[in-house]
């Protein structure tokens, strides 16, 4: 059986929040594939270099887009200042530190319809190969 895996790739300028009108660019490469239909890899570059990759709930990210989402390790919110386009704010916490970043809210928007396009959101069981995945954790490669 062949499986075709689509993808949705795209890398956007966010910045990292460092106080309240301080911020610093960096770039996030958002990655979503069809056979691992519910999460979302960000990874985030710095002088052309991958500094952290984080996996998450793509499901968060749409939820976002309109409300506050998400509690723990990631937190995701809509965000405008007042003269400002509209932003998406993710908040990475680990137990060391917490990092919250930001984005255009227009763009983020972009990339999520094309994951939409690729899998809607409710129809993620259909996608997802349990049987690869179980062969995979059993065999130690997860």
């Amino acid at each position: 059986m062949i499986v075709v895996v689509s993808t949705a790739k795209r890398t956007l300028e966010m910045r990292l929040i460092l106080g309240p009108d301080e911020a610093v660019p960096v770039a996030g490469r958002f990655s979503y594939r069809s056979d691992r239909p519910y999460e979302v890899e960000v990874a985030f570059i710095s002088r052309g270099q991958t500094v952290a990759t984080w996996l998450f709930a793509r499901e968060l990210l749409l939820a976002g887009l309109h409300d506050e989402a998400g509690e723990g390790d990631v937190r995701v919110w809509s965000f405008r200042r007042p003269g400002e386009p509209r932003r998406v704010h993710i908040e990475l916490s680990t137990d060391d530190s917490v990092c919250e970043l930001s984005v255009r809210a227009t763009e983020l928007t972009a990339w999520l319809e094309q994951t939409v396009a690729i899998v809607p959101p409710g129809d993620e069981g259909g996608y997802l190969d349990m049987d690869a995945h179980l062969a995979r954790l059993f065999a130690g490669k997860c």
